[in-house]
C-alpha cells in the first residue's frame, strides 16, 4: 500500500502507543484521523502535542470524541475520516485499559469494562469501517494485541482474556476480508514505559518507595532478551509494516525484543 495521502484511522491515537502509530504513518506522509476520549483534559491535551507534530511532518489531521465501546460513536468517526479525507486506507484499532487482581476476588464489572473496551471496542471500530474499505476493495485493519494475547499471567485474566479476544477477532476477520482484498493484522506489543505500565501494572511502586521508572527499565533490561524496552515508535513502525506489506493478512506480529517469540 502506499501510504502518502492514504488516510490512517486511530483510536486511542492521543498519547502512548496510540501517539507512536500517529507519528510512524505521518512520517509516511498518511493523513490522520484520531478518534479518542476528547472530551477528557489530559487525553485532549495529549491530542495537541501529537496532532502538532503530525501536522508539522506535513500532513492533514482531523479528530473525534469517540467512546469505542458505543457503535453509533465508533461510526461517527468513520464519518468523520471520510468526511474529512474521502476514503480509509488503514485502520488502527488501538483504544486500550488494563485492570489487575486476581481472579477469585475480580469485580465483574472491572471485567466487563476490560473486555468492553479492549474486545468489543476492536469489533465494533473494525466493524464501522468494513463499508468503506469493502466499497474501495483495499484497505487494512492493523488492531493492537498484546503478547498477553499469547501467554496468560497471574493477576492480568480479564486483560489477557482481552487481548486473546483481539488476535482471534482479527484472524477471523482477515478471512471474511480477504476475498475483498482487504487485510487483517494485530500487533503484540511488550513491554512499554507508557502510563498503563508506570500508573497500573506498576502502581505499587511509590508505596513501597521505589520509582516506578527506575524498576520498569530495571526489569527490561532483565528480562528482555534484546536489552531493553520497547517504545511507541517501535509498535508505530510495525503498523506502518503492516499496512505496506500487500501480502500479509491474519498474523499477531510480536514486537517484544525477545520477550515472546512466537
Amino acid at each position: 500500500m502506499q501510504l502518502r495521502g492514504a488516510t490512517v484511522v486511530v483510536t486511542g491515537g492521543s498519547r502512548g502507543i496510540g501517539a507512536g502509530i500517529v507519528a510512524a504513518f505521518a512520517e509516511q506522509g498518511a493523513n490522520i484521523v484520531n478518534g479518542d476520549l476528547l472530551a477528557v483534559p489530559d487525553v485532549a491535551a495529549a491530542w495537541e502535542e501529537t496532532k502538532a507534530a503530525a501536522q508539522a511532518a506535513g500532513v492533514s489531521t482531523a479528530e473525534a470524541d469517540t467512546d469505542v465501546r458505543d457503535e453509533a460513536s465508533c461510526q461517527a468517526l468513520m464519518r468523520t475520516a471520510l468526511d474529512a479525507f474521502g476514503r480509509i486506507d488503514v485502520v488502527c484499532a488501538n483504544a486500550g485499559v488494563i485492570g489487575l487482581g486476581p481472579i477469585a476476588d475480580f469485580d465483574a464489572a472491572e471485567w466487563d469494562r476490560i473486555l468492553d473496551v479492549n474486545a468489543k471496542g476492536v469489533f465494533l471500530t473494525c466493524k464501522a469501517a468494513i463499508p468503506a474499505l469493502v466499497g474501495q476493495g483495499s484497505g487494512c485493519f492493523v488492531n493492537t494485541a498484546s503478547i498477553a494475547g499469547k501467554r496468560g499471567g497471574a493477576r492480568a485474566a480479564a486483560y489477557c482474556a482481552s487481548k486473546f479476544a483481539v488476535v482471534g477477532f482479527t484472524q477471523s476477520l482477515a478471512m471474511e476480508m480477504a476475498p475483498h482484498g482487504v487485510r487483517a493484522n494485530s500487533i503484540c506489543p511488550g513491554y512499554l514505559g507508557t502510563s498503563m505500565w508506570l500508573n497500573d501494572i506498576l502502581a505499587g511502586e511509590a508505596a513501597a518507595g521505589r520509582d516506578a521508572g527506575e524498576t520498569f527499565e530495571k526489569m527490561s533490561a532483565e528480562r528482555v532478551p534484546l536489552g531493553r524496552p520497547q517504545t511507541p515508535a517501535d509498535i508505530g513502525e510495525a503498523a506502518v509494516y503492516l499496512a505496506r506489506t500487500d501480502n500479509v493478512t491474519g498474523i499477531a506480529l510480536t514486537v517484544a525484543g525477545g520477550l515472546e517469540v512466537w
